[in-house]
């Protein structure tokens, strides 16, 4: 009778654990579908700012933005795999999983996209959150970097090469590489750590994709073109406010902590 009692109650806790883990699954699929349902819905009224036929896009973006804060916080949902929001906003993961970046358009720039971002860091006892602000004259922002993070290769421990993209328009996009390095719950952004400049900054004309700047993670060198002032064809007089390549590859190498160029 016992034996039987016994057993009864393991199948009776083996049925419950299925049920709540279950549940617990399902709660997180529903917070990913919520987030992205959220933020298209921001999509769709974007150019609404007066809400004088529905909500207006900046309180839906605020929803968003709040929602989104408070998932990167719980530790409840810190391996959500995001597909469904995923397919709306850039989600980059770096190789060892401990840091994300979410990155969104917000859709006020015209066709200069404005981007918004936040990162979520899994630190020893918790996770580390935020928006992914850059400071430029000691002032953020706006809490956002106009650039949508893309890539994220690990340089040595807690320290990561962070590369983003945007545009201006015009014709005209951009790439940055910033250094991001975790001292416990605090996230820390480079000083002068690329060749004596914050950030890696480089400009080219959009569709250029050959000229886009790499990174070897093997040498842990940052490639680029040499770029100079490019003319209005027949006018060496006239600049076309675009830049071209000189044909040379410039190099910026990692060593202790900072990347400084091998070849100029």
């Amino acid at each position: 009778m016992k034996k039987i009692v016994a057993i009864l109650s393991i199948v009776i806790l083996t049925g419950c654990s299925t049920v709540i883990n279950s549940q617990n699954k399902e709660g997180i699929a529903n917070i990913d579908r919520e987030l992205a349902s959220i933020y298209k819905k921001f999509e769709e009224n974007k150019h609404d700012y007066g809400s004088s036929y529905g909500e207006a896009r900046d309180t839906i973006l605020i929803r968003f933005q709040n929602k989104l804060a408070k998932t990167l916080e719980n530790k409840a949902f810190e391996n959500i795999k995001y597909d469904s929001l995923s397919s709306c906003i850039k989600i980059i993961t770096s190789k060892d999983d401990n840091l994300k970046i979410f990155s969104w358009d917000e859709f006020n720039g015209g066709t200069r996209h404005i981007y918004n971002s936040m990162y979520q860091f899994k630190a020893k006892n918790n996770l580390v959150t935020g928006f992914l602000a850059i400071k430029t004259n000691s002032q953020e922002q706006a809490n956002n970097t106009d650039i949508s993070h893309y890539k994220i290769d690990k340089i040595e421990d807690t320290k990561y090469l962070v590369k983003g993209y945007g545009t201006y328009g015009g014709g005209k996009e951009f790439y940055v590489y910033r250094l991001l390095s975790f001292d416990g719950d605090t996230l820390k952004d480079c000083s002068g750590c690329f060749n004596g400049e914050d950030r890696f900054f480089y400009e080219i004309g959009r569709g250029m994709d050959n000229l886009i700047p790499k990174y070897n993670t093997t040498t842990k060198e940052i490639l680029y073109y040499e770029l100079t002032e490019a003319f209005v064809q027949g006018e060496t007089n006239a600049p076309s406010g675009f830049m071209k390549s000189t044909g040379k590859i410039l190099k910026l190498k990692y060593n202790d902590g900072v990347f400084i160029a091998t070849n100029q």
